[in-house]
């Protein structure tokens, strides 16, 4: 019960330090309305309409705050936390502005909105801090194990190791080389376990240790978990079953998606007309060559289509035949090529791509021929990835990195085939716009490598 009642204790402070950044920065949106705006309008609000106003400007910063990650408080780093604050702030500020301007029948002035922006940002900042700095007060460092089946498993969880406040690793195991028995008998020190790539039968009975013992565990899913996950749930009879089929998509999603796509698509050619002008100009002036280049790439069903990018390497960077992913400081790329790719202005051009049908703005990267060969050589499921039409953003997009290893980008392109939805596609698409800004994201392979599973560690034996 003691445990029960601290659970519930620790969760209302977090809830209530999340209600009062909200609070703060709707009353202040609220003030400034009724104070600078309202008054002058052609019909004011009366009390209920400017309370509804109040409860659309909190609605839209929970949501964007929900979607980039500000509230997650012991599973982000602070300087994330920070970050995604931030952006939730600007969209809060460039709706209000629309919505301002669109009830005031003009275009109302900005100085009031930059304000609040510069004000909110720094109060994010202390926000975060304090917050963390109570989450870390109430919630003790677990005392963690690790347990891994090779050293690829063991290198994917190397991510813990910057939420060293979360979690304290005490041990490091190989599950080839530890019994149950003698992990159980380890676990009686520790808080949390994490288990990656071990064998179903010695994670299952880790699990139901855990359960037993008031430990946590948690565990970094194989691709036959993914799919199980996203199978359907249903009752023959009297027993429960999951149905995993290979995705076929609903009617009315697939038509709406494809609409938005074509829509999206044009608005965006219009609109980012001016911004390709002037990156082909500087792609030209740079070097003299083609300001496009095309490459074959895989789309659904295993269909080749040549997908359309503005040109950030030298014209001959692979002469030799080869194919290879951008490496660290790699030399073929040209000196526009480093800035367009840092900004990802080299993909806009895959606009034209979902347009003509052979792209959509989500779904699963379109992979090389040779490179995705190369991958299903060792991992078969690769292809999996290919039951939907590629995307120019996705969940690997999103959550991964250029190098990320293929197993785990085959994970998370797998979860989002699972989660189709045009709610999930919405809400990747806004964490799109937050990933442009984060520069670890476009980090290349290692300089020895050639594909992003060399760069994982792995070796044809």
């Amino acid at each position: 019960m003691y445990k029960s009642k601290r659970y519930v204790a620790e969760k209302l402070v977090l809830y209530l330090f999340k209600f009062l950044i909200t609070a703060a920065y709707t009353g202040a949106m609220y003030f400034c309305w009724t104070r600078y705006f309202n008054p002058y309008i052609p019909t004011p609000f009366f009390k209920l309409g400017n309370y509804f106003l109040a409860f659309l400007i909190a609605f839209i910063y929970v949501t964007f705050v929900r979607v980039y990650g500000g509230f997650q408080i012991g599973t982000n780093t602070r300087s994330d936390l920070i970050f995604s604050q931030i952006i939730s702030v600007a969209f809060l500020q460039a709706t209000s502005y629309v919505i301002f301007s669109l009830l005031s029948y003009r275009l109302v002035s900005l100085w009031p909105f930059l304000i609040m922006f510069f004000v909110f940002s720094v109060f994010s900042v202390l926000w975060v801090f304090l917050a963390d700095c109570v989450y870390y007060k109430i919630h003790a460092t677990k005392r963690t194990v690790v347990v891994f089946n090779n050293v690829d498993s063991y290198v994917s969880l190397k991510g813990i190791r910057k939420l060293e406040r979360r979690f304290k690793v005490i041990r490091t195991l190989n599950s080839e080389k530890t019994t149950l028995e003698d992990l159980f008998s380890i676990m009686e020190e520790a808080d949390a376990v994490f288990l990656c790539g071990v064998p179903s039968d010695y994670r299952n009975e880790a699990v139901k240790y855990c359960i037993a013992n008031g430990k946590v565990a948690y565990i970094k899913p194989k691709i036959s978990d993914t799919i199980i996950r996203g199978g359907k749930t249903i009752q023959l009879m009297n027993i429960p079953i999951y149905r995993c089929k290979r995705s076929e998509g609903n009617l009315v999603y697939l038509f709406v998606k494809r609409l938005a796509d074509i829509v999206l698509s044009i608005v965006g050619i219009i609109v980012l007309s001016p911004l390709f002008l002037i990156v082909a100009l500087a792609i030209r002036l740079d070097d003299g060559g083609p300001v496009f280049y095309k490459q074959k790439r895989l789309t659904v069903g295993g269909k080749e289509f040549e997908i359309i990018k503005f040109r950030s390497m030298r014209v001959d960077a692979e002469k030799d035949g080869v194919a290879r992913l951008a490496g660290e400081d790699d030399d073929r790329i040209t000196r526009v090529g480093k800035v367009i790719r840092m900004l990802r202005l080299d993909e806009l051009p895959q606009i034209f791509n979902i347009l003509s049908g052979s792209m959509s703005i989500v779904g699963p990267r379109p992979e090389r021929p040779e490179i995705a060969k190369e991958y299903e050589e060792h991992i078969p499921e690769f292809s999996l990835r290919l039951q939907v039409k590629a995307g120019l953003t996705g969940y690997a997009q999103v959550y991964g990195k250029y190098n990320t290893p293929p197993y785990d980008k085959l994970q998370m392109d797998l979860m989002y085939i699972a989660n189709q939805s045009l709610i999930e596609d919405l809400r990747l698409i806004l964490m799109t716009l937050k990933i442009m800004f984060v520069p670890s994201s476009t980090e290349g392979i290692s300089k020895e490598g050639r594909t992003a599973e060399r760069d994982s560690g792995f070796e044809k034996k």
